[in-house]
């Protein structure tokens, strides 16, 4: 029944991400390390981890390769995504 009522598992969902960075933000301060969270819109699959270039188009999530059209680089969609997230915290 959980899965037809929508709205009940949406807000299950909301309730663990919230427990999930409680429990981060708690480890973070115990072991003396700041907790740095991307804002929603920041555009990490978007942008090219390589040269910055920020893609106006949406990609299909089945495109798992990501090819900056500034400076040619292929790179694994999440690779890429993860590495502007590091970026973000530096």
């Amino acid at each position: 029944n959980l899965m037809k009522n929508h709205n009940l598992a949406k807000s299950i969902a909301e309730v663990s991400w919230s427990r999930f960075r409680e429990m981060l933000d708690y480890k973070s301060r115990w072991y003396g390390r700041e907790l740095i969270i991307a804002p929603p819109d920041y555009p990490s699959s978007q942008l090219c981890s390589d040269c910055g270039n920020r893609s106006s188009q949406t990609k299909d999530l089945a495109c798992r390769i990501y090819v900056c059209p500034e400076c040619g680089l292929e790179i694994d969609r999440d690779y890429n995504a993860s590495l502007n997230l590091l970026k973000l915290t530096m």
